[in-house]
């Protein structure tokens, strides 16, 4: 079984970037993550680790599991499964990276292993998991998930015989297992090790929290996070246009047409932070700057968290500006759409899809992100129409094929 110990020397802290003088090209290949807390695992616990994650620019969704994690494992897989499908639907991605705390990385393997995610699964990190079971919760005995992560259960066999056809069969999904010989929730700790997976044992006194917590570990997830380096056609143009921006912005700080034009470039390059505080200079100077405020709206839906409330969203309030300015702009509604969606108003999300597909009716984007949300509300029929629609317009669309089979359209 392979295994690599990162000593404390090696893991160094991420360090947080502003206004970089290159751009990182692996920035653009990073894909949204999914972070699903572990056993008994309240929010407030990984509140660090999600607020670190967010502030280097990684677009961090997190996954509430009922009854604080307590109960089935399986029926954790099916809520996380329903999440990453809402997600892929509302980014337009492809792929999402799960991290998966203790019991977190158990819920993550259920989804991919036996619910079929393995073909939507960028990369698994699983930290402190006891993927070969734990004795610390023979105290939980009466909780289910405390019952399934024993050493002994059938749960966790047939789970490990799934992993073990997955490694057969040559479709070993890209998981990561990091683990402490000091963390007192799993014991053996040998019991995080995982066949097939990157096992990488941490080289200094650190708990089970302190994964969370631990500024070195961050730096770890972060280079396990970043996407593939791949330089593109005009990538090379990109980084002369940011070179003659910051000298130009070092010369005059005030001038709205650089700051909105860097802002854009920092976008698209990933750099939200950045880029919301180019556009939010560019505001102050020309405050009925439209474009600045579909920017800005676009770069904050980047760092929206599920708690967060519609009506004081800095990202919904900046999309309301762009409509007062401009009541005709599709793309507004669609992406407001996308932001109540995020936050979980359904019905305001579907009504500013509608909206949208008023003003543009050949938005494919906003006929599928409709049709999933209508399928969530029940109105099957109307489902059907919209994901019909989008192949309309986009014949090859996995997404809309994929609803379309399911409902029987």
């Amino acid at each position: 079984m392979r295994e690599a110990v990162i000593s404390r020397r090696e893991a160094k802290p991420a360090r947080t970037e502003i206004f970089p003088e290159h751009i990182s090209y692996s920035r653009r290949e990073r894909v949204p993550i999914l972070y699903v807390s572990g056993f008994f695992g309240f929010n407030i616990l990984s509140a660090t680790i999600r607020r670190r994650l967010r502030n280097l620019d990684f677009e961090l969704y997190t996954v509430r599991l009922p009854n604080f994690a307590a109960g089935d494992i399986k029926k954790g897989g099916k809520i996380l499964l329903q999440k990453m499908e809402e997600v892929r639907v509302l980014l337009g991605v492809r792929r999402l990276s799960v991290i998966g705390m203790g019991l977190g990385g158990l819920v993550a393997r259920c989804t991919v292993e036996e619910m079929g995610a393995s073909d939507y699964l960028g990369r698994l990190i699983m930290l402190g998991t006891a993927n070969k079971g734990s004795y610390t919760r023979l105290p939980y005995f009466l909780f289910k998930a405390g019952r399934q992560m024993l050493p002994w259960t059938s749960f966790l066999d047939e789970l490990n015989e799934s992993h073990d056809y997955l490694i057969l069969d040559e479709t070993q999904p890209s998981y990561v297992s990091v683990y402490s010989p000091y963390d007192l929730s799993v014991i053996p700790w040998t019991s995080a090790r995982l066949e097939g997976a990157l096992n990488l044992k941490l080289g200094w006194f650190c708990t089970h929290l302190g994964m969370i917590r631990s500024k070195r570990v961050l730096g770890i997830l972060t280079g396990l996070l970043e996407g593939e380096a791949i330089e593109e056609p005009g990538d090379e143009e990109d980084d002369r246009l940011l070179l003659e921006l910051n000298q130009s912005l070092q010369e005059d700080q005030h001038n709205e047409g650089n700051l909105f034009r860097r802002g854009k470039l920092l976008l698209d390059s990933g750099y939200y932070e950045a880029a919301v505080r180019d556009l939010s200079r560019a505001i102050r100077q020309k405050p009925d700057l439209a474009d600045a405020y579909m920017l800005r709206g676009k770069a904050l839906r980047h760092k929206m968290s599920y708690d967060e409330n519609p009506i004081y969203n800095r990202a919904i309030r900046d999309f309301n500006q762009v409509i007062r300015a401009r009541p005709g702009w599709a793309e507004a509604y669609y992406e407001r759409g996308v932001c109540y969606a995020l936050l979980n108003a359904w019905s305001e999300a579907v009504d500013n899809w509608d909206r949208a597909l008023i003003l543009n009716r050949d938005l494919y984007q906003a006929y599928l992100a409709r049709g999933f949300g209508r399928r969530k509300k029940g109105d099957i029929s109307g489902a059907i129409k919209d994901f019909t629609e989008v192949l309309r317009i986009q014949p090859d669309e996995p997404e809309a094929l994929r609803f379309l089979s399911e409902l029987g359209g």
